[in-house]
């Protein structure tokens, strides 16, 4: 096999250290945001409160755009078939469905689901499904207010005046949504509030919503590098 790949296996080398150089610049540039104590919240914050929150055996779902997005550079599973999400098509609303299957196979595993306000409002409701059947999972929305992903790209086409149309959407209280149903609910509107949040949902035993009010205008690069916005 070594003599098969030739130099080939030493070219690989210097791809790798360019790769790994992009990679670490990119690490550098996003640190800001990840250790960010502005408020609105910066979504890398959030992004990185929950990554360290994750245990070994926790199975994540993310349900949107542009927050799962950004999410993607951040949050590590620990262990494969650990990341669910809407894959490449952006089927959004998985969340609760995916959240309900996952702890119905496996009942003994941590389940968490971070939602886009977008996402969350296609099948959020199915968390009555959750609560009647004591599925419990730790669940947070990205409350940015808006459809992000979809409000980048018509800003930058059409600018401020006509580009902020049907996109935006209203800081809601879904944790309330989630209190009703019977889940557990919190809000959080302070990046150093978002950590015990998540311990208290946890510790709630029920389907919950930490509903965590973002800064609506911080993109992904992934959302401002789409090729579909140029």
């Amino acid at each position: 096999m070594t003599a098969a790949i030739g130099r080939r296996g030493v070219e690989a080398g210097g791809w790798l250290r360019t790769l790994r150089e992009a990679e670490e610049k990119s690490a550098s540039q996003a640190a800001a945001g990840l250790n960010s104590e502005q408020v609105p919240i910066h979504p890398l914050r959030l992004c990185k409160e929950i990554n360290d929150f994750l245990t070994e055996d926790t199975i994540f779902i993310g349900d949107g755009g542009d927050i799962v997005t950004m999410s993607a550079s951040v949050i590590r599973t620990h262990k494969p078939g650990h990341w669910l999400d809407p894959g490449p098509l952006g089927t959004l609303g998985v969340g609760a469905p995916f959240a309900i299957a996952a702890k119905t196979a496996l009942p003994d595993k941590e389940v968490f689901v971070l939602f886009g306000d977008g996402a969350f409002g296609l099948t959020g409701f199915d968390i009555d499904t959750a609560v009647r059947f004591d599925l419990p999972f730790v669940g947070v929305v990205g409350n940015n207010a808006g459809w992000n992903q979809i409000r980048y790209g018509q800003l930058s086409k059409y600018g401020m005046k006509r580009g902020d149309i049907a996109n935006k959407l209203r800081d809601t209280r879904y944790d309330l949504i989630v209190e009703a149903l019977g889940g557990y609910g919190e809000l959080v509107t302070q990046p150093g509030d978002i950590r015990p949040a998540l311990e208290r949902a946890r510790a709630s035993g029920k389907p919950s919503c930490v509903n965590v009010i973002l800064d609506p205008d911080i993109y992904s690069s992934g959302t401002m590098n789409q090729t579909m916005y140029k």
